[in-house]
């Protein structure tokens, strides 16, 4: 968490709570191991930045993303930033720029 708070000094703390969560899990998930390696943890806070810029999620740029309009009395309802990540992350193409890396350390399944 240190690593991340270094790269994103500005950030509120539990939005990189909950990104660093997200990115531990996806490693460990990837690779199929039960906790990221010491090797993989510049990797994970490089991944942790990624996730956050491409989000926009720094509060000067913050801009709700639109999940669903209705008409008849107005309704409109926006994606969270929690949900904003987790679609980007279940997307597939965030690993993409990481898999070397995380190739090195992935293990077959039992």
């Amino acid at each position: 968490m240190t690593r991340v708070k270094s790269l994103l000094q500005t950030a509120p703390e539990p939005v990189l709570d909950f990104a660093c969560d997200l990115v531990i899990e996806e490693i460990c998930n990837y690779c199929n191991l039960p906790e990221v390696p010491d090797q993989l943890l510049n990797t994970a806070a490089l991944m942790v930045r990624g996730l956050y810029n491409s989000t926009q999620l720094s509060a000067e740029q913050m801009q709700p993303a639109v999940k669903g309009v209705s008409r008849g009395d107005t309704s409109y309802s926006f994606v969270s930033v929690a949900e904003q990540m987790a679609q980007l992350v279940s997307s597939g193409d965030f690993l993409t720029d990481y898999r070397v890396q995380l190739n090195a350390f992935r293990k077959m399944r039992r």
